[in-house]
């Protein structure tokens, strides 16, 4: 897992550098859901020492990749259908919203940044890298949501960013729907961009039901040894 952890570029920022070499482990599937996260291993590893790691995990538990069970400690999140099935209510519940209110507020307009998210999302499906992928979805879905002006409805979809990406990114391993979720992803943007609300909010409503749907096929059910 070294590999994924970059030279720091000062002391400060070594906490960070370390957090996002354990996202993306995770992301990845090199750090697998309910797998021990065991502060000395993982700074063994990395080639760090415990306080860096300790302050890493402390942000991916804000996130929720991380979970603390009791008599088990730190480990990487389990996700299951119940699990996943209330993420993308409570999404599916506030990001159509937010969409619908960011194309109210600019009207017709081209989103430079949308469009390039979907070229690196789709960049990285050709080679593979489902999490880089999942990743650019990800700043594809925030372009869209932040446009709102919204700072409630944007700091609450912030914190679902990591979840999402996860969910996302487990699943595809399970079952590839990236193809279809990118074709959905042109239709939401063409709506936004042609300034219709309601479209804009349909379909993005639509794709996130859809992916809940698609993940709680795939995913084990709460309880279940998958």
């Amino acid at each position: 897992m070294a590999a994924f952890l970059p030279p720091a570029q000062t002391p400060a920022s070594r906490a960070d550098v370390v957090c996002e070499a354990l996202r993306r482990a995770i992301l990845d599937g090199v750090l697998q859901p309910g797998q021990p996260l065991v502060e000395r291993e993982l700074a063994d590893m990395l080639g760090v020492s415990k306080t860096p790691v300790r302050e890493a995990l402390k942000q991916l538990r804000s996130t929720g990749l991380v979970e603390v069970v009791s008599f088990q400690g730190v480990r990487v999140r389990e996700l299951d259908a119940d699990y996943v099935g209330k993420l993308y209510a409570a999404r599916a519940s506030t990001e159509p919203s937010a969409v619908r209110l960011a194309v109210q507020r600019l009207g017709a307009t081209e989103h430079a940044a949308a469009h390039t998210a979907l070229q690196t999302a789709a960049e990285c499906a050709s080679r593979g890298d489902r999490t880089g992928m999942g990743i650019a979805n990800r700043a594809f879905h925030r372009v869209l949501y932040t446009a709102s002006d919204n700072g409630f409805l944007c700091d609450f979809l912030d914190r679902l960013q990591d979840l999402t990406a996860f969910a996302a990114t487990t699943g595809w391993r399970l079952r590839a729907t990236f193809e279809q979720e990118a074709a959905e992803h042109a239709a939401i943007l063409a709506a936004v961009e042609q300034g219709d609300a309601d479209l804009a909010e349909r379909l993005a409503r639509e794709h996130i039901e859809k992916a809940a749907r698609t993940l709680s096929e795939t995913l084990p059910d709460a309880g279940h040894e998958g």
